[in-house]
C-alpha cells in the first residue's frame, strides 16, 4: 500500500505547484490544528490476532491546507493518535530527575501522517460557506508502549493498518484568517480505523 501514499502525496505536490507561478491569494493556504475521534475496527477481536484495544481512538495534530484553484483543495497533516490500552503490561520505571522507582502502565499510542485532496464548491449555498469531498491516505504507526521510557518493553502493533479514505465535510470561513472544518472520514480497511469526525481550525495563513 506504500506505493499509494507516495502516488498521493505527489499528486498534491503537483496540484500545488503551479500556482506558485502565478499570482497567488496566500489567503488561500494555512496552517492549523485538528482534533479527530475515530473508531477502530479490529475483524480479529477475540483471536490470538487480537489487538486489545479500545474502539475509539482519539488525535491531535496540525496541517497545512492549500486551495490553488477555487474549485479543488488538498492538505497534508501530522497526528499524535491515544487509543486506551484493554490489556497494558507494567514495568518498573526510575525517574530520571528524582531517583524514585515507580510500576507505570502501558498506552497505545503512534503517529499518522496523511495526505488529501478532492474537489470543493463555494458560496452557492451561504457566503463564506464550503462543501467538499477529499480523497486521501493515512499513514499509521501505532504502539503499545510506556510513556517516556526508552529501555522499556515496545510492541508495535503491525495490525493496525494503514488506509485510504474518502472525507466529505463543511467548512466556514469566519474571517480572512480563520477557517473552520467538521468533517466525517470512511478508512477502506478491515485492521485499523473506521471512520471518524474532525474538526480543523486553519488559524494562520502563510
Amino acid at each position: 500500500m506504500d506505493y499509494l501514499k507516495y502516488s498521493l502525496i505527489s499528486v498534491v505536490m503537483f496540484l500545488a505547484a503551479p500556482s506558485f507561478a502565478e499570482n497567488v491569494n496566500f489567503y488561500n493556504y494555512s496552517y492549523g490544528v485538528s482534533y479527530q475521534t475515530l473508531s477502530v475496527n479490529d475483524i480479529n477481536e477475540g483471536s490470538e490476532l487480537d489487538m486489545q484495544v479500545d474502539d475509539m481512538a482519539h488525535s491531535i495534530g496540525i496541517y497545512y491546507k492549500g486551495e490553488p484553484r477555487s474549485f479543488y483543495q488538498f492538505a497534508i497533516g501530522l497526528d499524535y493518535v491515544y487509543i486506551e490500552d484493554d490489556n497494558p503490561f507494567s514495568e518498573e520505571v526510575k525517574n530520571a530527575i528524582t531517583g524514585e522507582v515507580e510500576s507505570r502502565e502501558s498506552d497505545v499510542t503512534g503517529t499518522s501522517i496523511y495526505g488529501e485532496l478532492g474537489l470543493i464548491s463555494k458560496d452557492h449555498l451561504v457566503e463564506n460557506f464550503t462543501i467538499g469531498a477529499l480523497a486521501g491516505y493515512r499513514y499509521n504507526n501505532i504502539s503499545r508502549s510506556i510513556f517516556r521510557c526508552s529501555s522499556c518493553e515496545e510492541q508495535e502493533l503491525d495490525n493496525f493498518k494503514s488506509s485510504g479514505y474518502i472525507k466529505p465535510f463543511i467548512e466556514y470561513q469566519f474571517t480572512r484568517r480563520i477557517h473552520v472544518q467538521l468533517s466525517y472520514s470512511h478508512y477502506f480497511n478491515d485492521e485499523g480505523f473506521e471512520n471518524s469526525i474532525g474538526l480543523h481550525i486553519s488559524f494562520m495563513s502563510l
